[in-house]
């Protein structure tokens, strides 16, 4: 099998599973709605091969192929009779869900620190106000 014939193959096999129906799921009925699943497909694919000839004067070929597919739901279409709404799948991870709410953990820590200072009865210092005693410290 040539290298060509390899790609045609898997090209092929890839078509043949990645349709319409796959990105576009059939209708589920349930509880009166009918149901509509949306997916995301991704795939890939690789091949290679060779020729040669040995020293004796003897010619081989070698070649090889493979693929991956992945689907994954992104959203569901809700069709009932008085509206139809699309659902969409959240495809954030735990590490993004963490990242996105970083600066609203900060603002909350600085405002603890914040009323902490204020319950001990220690003023707040300003950045500036700081600078300037750290200053007259230096000077004295």
């Amino acid at each position: 099998m040539s290298v060509e014939n390899i790609i045609k193959e898997i090209t092929g096999e890839l078509e043949r599973l990645v349709t319409t129906k796959t990105v576009i799921g059939e209708p589920v009925e349930a509880a009166g709605k009918t149901i509509i699943p949306v997916t995301k497909v991704s795939f890939g694919f690789g091949s290679g091969g060779g020729e040669g000839k040995g020293d004796k004067g003897e010619t081989g070929f070698g070649g090889g192929g493979g693929a991956g597919a992945k689907i994954e739901p992104i959203a569901f279409i809700v069709v009932s009779e008085n509206e139809t709404r699309l659902l969409t799948v959240s495809g954030k991870t735990d590490l993004g869900k963490i990242i996105e709410s970083v600066p609203e953990v900060l603002d909350k820590i600085k405002s603890i620190k914040s009323n902490m200072g204020k319950k001990k009865g220690k003023p707040e210092v300003s950045e500036e106000t700081k600078e300037d005693e750290e200053q007259d410290a230096g000077s004295e």
